[in-house]
């Protein structure tokens, strides 16, 4: 046996004796150990691809719900399901997950590629006592300076806007910065948006970007853009890789004003997503 702490933000802490998890069969010790396995993986609800890997013990800090989402959701993958990874990814899944990545279960969320508007990030849509850093949008007030991103400008048409746009998520390539190895697919595309999806590559977590041409505009071209996480806290930088590989691609292409993501205009964001 293993012996796995999970710390909850109650006030209690729980220790359980686990066997190695690619043994266990038990729903409750799935949820409960969040997949801790031989090899040292880790399903964590609040962390992404970029921090799976663990020599100690695993501390997490969940609060009930969440500890039986995880325990829901595990026991789910648990049955042989059929895969819906995207078809670019570059690595495998972890195996537990059974060709079924984490994000399978995420639905796009309320106001999501809807194509005539873009959501702002939680810190201004809903009353949380801290916003999570994982959200970057044009929508959000520039009083929200951890998670607003100034809109992307274009000299030409709008036309040749979104035919930049659409040719730079072309070219991206998987597992760039080492972030977003399970691939990405284009979901949606208009005349004045584009919507795709991108997926991380050990568990299949879901991101969404999004670019809608600001209609408000009328002496030049302005997209408003944004990327978003769609589960956990922290991102671990996920979403500034993917915003400033766009923004290093377009500026190369000439014509384009374009901001990117640093610790000098965003630094609260790289200090809680450093690990």
């Amino acid at each position: 046996t293993t012996r796995r702490t999970l710390k909850t933000t109650g006030s209690f802490r729980v220790t359980r004796m686990v066997r190695a998890c690619r043994q266990a069969s038990s729903i409750w010790v799935l949820g409960c150990c969040i997949l801790v396995q031989c090899n040292a993986y880790t399903f964590p609800l609040l962390m992404s691809d970029t921090a799976q890997k663990f020599d100690g013990g695993l501390s997490l800090h969940l609060n009930r719900r969440q500890a039986l989402q995880a325990g829901a959701i595990l026991g789910g993958m648990a049955f042989n399901v059929p895969a819906e990874a995207f078809e670019n990814r570059i690595g495998e899944l972890n195996p537990n997950l059974k060709g079924k990545p984490y994000g399978a279960y995420t639905p796009v969320p309320k106001g999501v590629g809807i194509g005539d508007s873009l959501k702002g990030c939680p810190s201004t849509e809903e009353d949380l006592a801290r916003p999570p850093p994982n959200c970057f949008s044009s929508t959000v007030s520039k009083q929200d300076s951890e998670h607003y991103l100034p809109a992307f400008e274009f000299a030409g048409s709008r036309e040749k806007a979104m035919a930049d746009l659409l040719s730079a998520v072309q070219a991206y390539p998987p597992g760039q910065s080492n972030v977003d190895g399970g691939g990405w697919k284009v979901i949606s595309k208009k005349e004045n948006f584009l919507y795709v999806q991108f997926e991380s590559e050990k568990i299949g977590y879901l991101d969404d970007l999004e670019f809608l041409i600001d209609e408000s505009e009328s002496t030049k071209t302005k997209v408003l853009t944004r990327s978003a996480s769609r589960a956990g806290f922290l991102d671990f930088a996920v979403n500034a890789k993917r915003i400033n590989w766009f923004v290093d691609y377009l500026e190369k292409r000439g014509d384009w004003k374009v901001t990117r993501i640093t610790e000098e205009n965003h630094p609260d964001y790289f200090r809680q997503n450093e690990f």
